[in-house]
């Protein structure tokens, strides 16, 4: 039987689901990139996976390994990955996701009865490609990871990077919930302690009256704020140490020993606490370095 292939509606096909299936990739990988770059990566991939079709010499790209190294290649163009964990997260995220769109669509194929099974085999109407199927499947693929983005985030991979942590001072326990971040190296110079960094706001209870009326009646100045509590807070025994970060090139930061420290029920003695006088926006109380899981 003579099989007739429009190479125009092969190009446009695999176009559509390339773009998609890397739109979906910067999605679920949080990862800002243009238009642009999506459409120069979605046609790499098309020019290449059809040029295989008609070239024996690309046909690898076609199959197997070579199909995997092509969507690997088009990763590399959307994203430009610093560094090759980087790179393989994304080329993961991307075959679950052709994976994904993939299965949708053999369950549209299906349904529609655009393909049936005979004995150990699978049939399709060729000829009659339903634009239907293709655009259904995208829309689909659109509607879901719009709708479930933000529960994902807040169940899946938020779950992954904030954690529980209660602190202890004067007998008062404080639970809070805790962003982990990589980018939180900050030590204690004098007791070389791992600095956990708190806002003000969520352990406000454990300052006395004075320096909480202080801080929320006057729109103070975070250093002011600080040797106000130096000379008004004897109880916490604080000190400053220099730190570059929080948004600023260099600082000060009011630190303080908690008498408990306990993260995911594990008590830790090598924590030092440090007060913002900012708002952490996200949900949670201050940062965490990934140091301190271990």
């Amino acid at each position: 039987m003579e099989v007739t292939i429009y190479g125009d509606i092969v190009f446009l096909i695999n176009f559509f689901m390339d773009f998609l299936i890397l739109w979906v990739t910067a999605v679920l990988g949080k990862k800002k990139t243009s238009k642009i770059r999506l459409f120069l990566g979605s046609l790499f991939l098309s020019l290449l996976y059809c040029g295989g079709i008609i070239l024996p010499f690309l046909s690898f790209f076609c199959y197997g390994i070579g199909g995997m190294l092509l969507l690997f290649f088009g990763i590399l163009i959307v994203f430009f990955p610093k560094t090759i964990k980087e790179a393989i997260q994304y080329f993961l995220v991307a075959n679950v996701t052709a994976f994904a769109l993939g299965g949708v669509a053999m369950a549209l194929f299906f349904a529609t009865g655009m393909m049936h099974t005979i004995a150990n085999g699978v049939v399709f109407r060729v000829g009659q490609f339903p634009l239907k199927i293709l655009l259904t499947t995208a829309c689909f693929f659109y509607i879901l990871i719009k709708i479930g983005k933000n529960w994902a985030e807040t169940n899946i991979i938020n779950r992954r990077l904030y954690c529980d942590v209660v602190i202890e001072k004067k007998g008062i326990k404080i639970p809070l919930r805790m962003l982990i971040d990589t980018g939180n190296g900050l030590k204690d110079p004098f007791s070389g302690n791992d600095v956990a960094i708190v806002s003000f706001r969520a352990i406000k209870k454990l300052f006395s009256k004075e320096v909480q009326l202080y801080f929320f009646k006057t729109d103070q100045n975070q250093q002011n704020f600080y040797e106000y509590v130096l000379k008004t807070e004897k109880t916490l025994s604080m000190h400053l140490i220099p730190f570059s970060s929080l948004g600023k090139e260099n600082g000060l930061l009011l630190v303080f020993q908690p008498e408990g420290f306990e993260i995911k029920g594990t008590q830790k003695n090598d924590v030092s606490v440090g007060v913002y006088c900012g708002c952490f926006h996200g949900g949670y109380d201050g940062l965490l370095s990934p140091e301190l899981l271990k």
